[in-house]
């Protein structure tokens, strides 16, 4: 899901950052160091404001409905009706640490999706297949607190090979689902069960394979920033 739009926008970032660098003349530690975390911010930024710029954060969508039928409506029609779907947080994007050492060639950063909410005030769809009803009505709440993604990144930097990624150390970590959803299918209720998958199962299993989903994400973004780096050093 979006959770993972905070290390998108590291890789973006990370990926631009060292034609600037390797492109500059008599230039300090540190001012190398405020060039490429500076890179690194803005790329987030401007990602972030592509969000609200598509309509996406907040999102408000009042009204919308739909229908649709076979020629022969007795096989398959339907229609659905949603009204007042509201969602925010999505690019609030809080970076609490972003360093990176030149002597080292170690970049730190801790970043955080503070809250992301999602409400729907009413939605409902009927559908009609070969001569059978079927029902779906929903409303309610999703709050997803604090996504917060840490980690090392440590580089090498060569004259010959360029600019790679020699590990990736990541920590990811979510607070919490509040959820309170009311679902029902065919006059059924699964509202208790929608509400504990999301508010329980779900945070539970994250913490315990924790460890697991941590390797995966560092193997992923290694392999992410690498592969744009192979492609930025090739046309450096």
């Amino acid at each position: 899901m979006k959770t993972f739009i905070a290390l998108a926008f590291l890789v973006a970032g990370i990926s631009a950052s060292p034609y600037y660098v390797e492109n500059s003349l008599d230039i300090s530690t540190s001012d190398e160091e405020r060039i490429v975390t500076g890179n690194i911010v803005s790329a987030i930024e401007k990602a972030c404001q592509s969000i609200k710029d598509a309509g996406l954060d907040p999102l408000h969508i009042e009204k919308q409905d739909s229908k649709y039928a076979l020629p022969v409506p007795v096989i398959y029609n339907s229609e659905s009706l949603v009204e007042e779907v509201r969602s925010t947080g999505l690019s609030n994007v809080v970076i609490h640490r972003m360093n990176y050492a030149v002597v080292t060639s170690r970049l730190t950063f801790d970043i955080e999706l503070p809250l992301i909410s999602f409400s729907i005030g009413s939605a409902s769809a009927e559908a009609t297949l070969f001569g059978s009803k079927m029902g779906v009505k929903a409303s309610g709440s999703v709050d997803v607190r604090s996504i917060r993604v840490t980690g090392t990144i440590r580089v090498n930097v060569g004259v010959i090979s360029g600019i790679s990624i020699r590990s990736v150390d990541i920590t990811f970590a979510l607070k919490g689902i509040d959820s309170k959803v009311k679902l029902v299918i065919q006059e059924k209720d699964y509202s208790e069960i929608v509400n504990k998958f999301l508010g329980s199962t779900i945070p539970d299993t994250l913490k315990t394979y924790s460890s697991e989903i941590n390797e995966l994400l560092g193997i992923l973004l290694l392999e992410a920033i690498n592969e744009n780096l192979s492609s930025t050093n090739s046309i450096l």
